[in-house]
C-alpha cells in the first residue's frame, strides 16, 4: 500500500512541476543560479509541496498566487511554497516567503525589509503563519 502512495506521490510531483514550470515561465526567467526572477526546486524530497526561489520579488504578486491557487485544484493536498531569496539580502533578510494551498494562502512576509513598492502586497483572504503549517 505504502509503494502505491510513493508512486502517486510521485506522478503528481511531476505533474504539479510541469505546470508550475509553464504557469511560472509566464511571469518572469527561470534560473537556479539567482540571475532569473525564481528557480522552481527539481527534486522531489517527499512531502506535498513545491518549492519556488523567489529572485525577484515581482514573483509575489497576489494574482500569481492566485494563479497557482486555481493550478493547485487538480492536485487536493498539495502546497506551493515561496521562499524569498533576493540575491545580495542573505545577510540582512531573514526567511520570509509564502505557502499557497488551494484553500488559502499562508503569508510569512516581513515586508518591512522590502523597497517600498513592494512593502503594500496583500493576498485575499490570506492569514499569517503558526508553526503548524
Amino acid at each position: 500500500m505504502e509503494h502505491d502512495e510513493d508512486e502517486l506521490q510521485s506522478k503528481d510531483w511531476s505533474l504539479l512541476y510541469d505546470d508550475l514550470k509553464a504557469l511560472m515561465a509566464s511571469h518572469g526567467t527561470e534560473d537556479p543560479f539567482g540571475n532569473g526572477d525564481y528557480w522552481i526546486l527539481d527534486e522531489n524530497w517527499g512531502p506535498r509541496q513545491h518549492k519556488i526561489c523567489v529572485f525577484n520579488l515581482e514573483v509575489l504578486r497576489p494574482y500569481i498566487a492566485s494563479e497557482v491557487r486555481v493550478l493547485l485544484r487538480k492536485f487536493p493536498g498539495w502546497a506551493v511554497m515561496f521562499a524569498v531569496d533576493v540575491p545580495g539580502t542573505e545577510n540582512e533578510w531573514p526567511p520570509m516567503g509564502i505557502i499557497v494551498r488551494e484553500h488559502e494562502i499562508i503569508d510569512g512576509l516581513q515586508r518591512q525589509y522590502f523597497p517600498p513598492k513592494y512593502q503594500s502586497i496583500q493576498y485575499e483572504g490570506s492569514r499569517v503563519g503558526t508553526d503548524q503549517d
